[in-house]
């Protein structure tokens, strides 16, 4: 399996409830699609998925457009491939389909074509690439996540919560932290901070930045008696190194800078530049383990 794709269940309907009911609350589930208008007196009869997506691919062409990813993905998808979509409430759900696209004419809800699935709801906590999948501004109808981990995952959680053995999925005996994405291992390290070293995250999250360092975050002590602002840099997996002198520029404003890297260069050198190691990490990770979001915790079922 090459990618996981991730689908929004979002056509011109005028009522998206029933849309969404309609795919994940009955007995028989489905992705679907719109451009139901393809089916007009104008085009030749659709029997299957391909005669809807050349209709779509003539209409889209008329209106100087290009067809969707998302027509692609149908086009390509096969009995067990995978998916995530969302419902209105926020939650997210795991879904095998069970055949291939189909053409599927609904008017009312704006329905054009559907995949076939079984799905379950797996709740608000997933690894944040999948959410950022959902989040990102014009992230269109669909998109692949390309990611060895996220394919992984979306297995096991498929096992998980249908019960079954459906899909063998691949574990790692390297280390936790070494695998852990980015957007969870940059949770937990701002959970460190907020936890043991007392800090809180400001609202926005997004410090200052100098012309040449991305940072993750800004936090202020939650300690009045030891007023203090801080900056973090989150670099896992086999990043390039990082060199503690770039951050200079944040030190020169009063900040602390915590970094977490792979390797980090010249911290001898830079003052107020602090370290945060593997075995910082790991500790915090065992004793606070119960309190961290699902969306870290879950990932250890991976690592055995």
């Amino acid at each position: 399996m090459e990618y996981i794709a991730r689908v929004n269940l979002k056509t011109d309907c005028h009522n998206r409830k029933e849309l969404i009911d309609f795919c994940l609350q009955n007995k028989e589930q489905y992705l679907a699609i719109g451009w139901s208008y393809v089916y007009s007196p104008d085009e030749n009869k659709i029997l299957s998925y391909q005669d809807y997506y050349y209709a779509v691919k003539r209409a889209v062409k008329i209106r100087n457009k290009r067809i969707n990813p998302v027509h692609n993905i149908f086009w390509n998808a096969k009995e067990d491939d995978l998916f995530w979509t969302r419902d209105l409430e926020g939650n997210y759900w795991i879904c095998r389909a069970t055949g291939c696209a189909l053409p599927y004419f609904d008017k009312d809800m704006d329905i054009g074509a559907v995949v076939p699935i079984e799905a379950y709801k797996v709740g608000m906590e997933v690894p944040g690439q999948i959410k950022a999948s959902f989040n990102r501004p014009r992230g269109g109808t669909a998109e692949k996540i390309r990611d060895d981990g996220i394919v992984e995952y979306s297995k096991y959680v498929f096992n998980l919560k249908s019960g079954k053995s459906q899909y063998d999925y691949v574990t790692t005996k390297s280390d936790f932290l070494s695998n852990l994405p980015d957007f969870e291992l940059e949770e937990l390290v701002i959970s460190y901070l907020q936890i043991k070293e007392n800090y809180y995250l400001l609202s926005n999250s997004i410090a200052n930045k100098s012309t040449t360092v991305k940072i993750e975050c800004e936090l202020i002590s939650r300690d009045i008696s030891d007023p203090r602002k801080a900056v973090v840099q989150v670099k896992g997996g086999h990043s390039k190194e990082v060199d503690a002198l770039d951050y200079m520029d944040y030190v020169s404003h009063n900040y602390l800078v915590y970094l977490f890297a792979p390797t980090i260069i010249n911290i001898d050198k830079a003052k107020n530049v602090i370290e945060i190691t593997k075995d910082d990490l790991n500790s915090f990770y065992k004793e606070y383990k119960s309190i961290l979001p699902e969306s870290i915790v879950r990932w250890e079922n991976l690592f055995v």
